[in-house]
């Protein structure tokens, strides 16, 4: 009788910590991270930070581009993946405003956060022959210029609402130009058939540097570390000018459970706090910018609701 006890407890600890064990075993395999854009800026920062995560989990961290319909492709893949922690996002802020300029197929939303990696913001660029020395100039000049002051932007993003915005602030409006791709807008900039744009700073920093282009103000409350000298547009007369940052974040499946989804955050603050990491996506025009889930949860949310005030107030229609 007593060894059936025995065997009958043994048994029973033994169900019990299975799922604890295959928890703290997380992960047994690579991990996959979904980037929903073609090859270009955001899977470059994906890539940097994946590396280190790699070898701080001890699997590899594979970043996989699956690219089209506008991100939800990727998006819905990802969605629909078990939540086990081996199918990722690399999501981005645009899809917290993208629901209030289209309808979306999927709920952007109906994910687990795990962590923001990294930030930068969107900075408002003239021509440098412009006549405009400050942001407070370029809206005098476009009282005094009715219908003459154009600003372009691609796809319908931050950088379109962020023109829109400054519409809203200064109280005069400007003509929008859409743009399938950024190297046609930037030309029309450069050439002055573009009066500014709102872009990240990776996209125009090789032409402030050669003097192409003037920035005017950060889109941000704190100054980019890449222009230290130029102020924030607060700071440059526009005082209530207060957009979100543009931002890379690692969110997976919905009910993914606590533990992994805390080795994984623990794994991005690490990876992020490497000095070759740091390098690299200042490089790339980003800074590193750790946040925990629930940061992260209440970002996504504050955005999404500051941008959909802006269309609001905008008066901007669904496509």
């Amino acid at each position: 009788m007593l060894q059936k006890t025995a065997v009958l407890s043994l048994l029973v600890c033994t169900i019990w910590l299975a799922p604890h064990a295959r928890s703290q075993e997380y992960p047994d395999r690579p991990i996959r991270v979904i980037v929903s854009y073609t090859p270009g800026a955001t899977d470059a920062a994906a890539r940097t930070v994946a590396k280190p995560m790699s070898m701080l989990l001890g699997k590899p961290v594979v970043v996989e581009n699956k690219p089209g319909a506008e991100g939800a492709i990727g998006g819905e893949y990802v969605l629909k993946a078990a939540p086990d922690g081996y199918t990722l996002l690399y999501t981005t802020s645009s899809n917290m405003l993208r629901p209030h300029l289209t309808e979306m197929s999927y709920d952007p939303f109906a994910f687990t956060p795990i962590g923001r990696a990294v930030g930068t913001a969107n900075i408002l660029v003239i021509p440098a022959g412009h006549p405009a020395k400050t942001a407070t100039e370029l809206v005098a000049f476009a009282k005094a210029n009715p219908g003459k002051v154009s600003y372009g932007s691609v796809g319908g993003g931050s950088a379109q609402l962020s023109g829109t915005f400054l519409e809203l602030v200064a109280g005069v409006p400007f003509q929008h130009v859409p743009y399938k791709g950024t190297t046609q807008a930037m030309a029309d900039l450069l050439a002055g058939r573009l009066t500014f744009m709102f872009s990240g700073v990776g996209h125009v920093l090789s032409n402030v540097k050669a003097g192409k282009l003037r920035v005017l103000g950060v889109a941000d409350n704190v100054r980019h570390f890449q222009l230290p000298d130029i102020p924030t547009m607060a700071e440059a007369g526009l005082k209530d000018f207060d957009l979100p940052i543009i931002w890379h974040a690692f969110v997976g499946p919905l009910n993914t459970s606590r533990p992994v989804v805390d080795k994984l955050s623990q794994a991005l603050r690490t990876s992020l706090a490497e000095p070759d990491v740091i390098k690299a996506i200042n490089s790339q025009g980003y800074e590193t910018r750790f946040s925990t889930p629930e940061e992260l949860r209440a970002q996504m949310r504050g955005d999404f609701n500051i941008w959909g005030k802006i269309v609001k107030a905008a008066n901007i229609q669904k496509n």
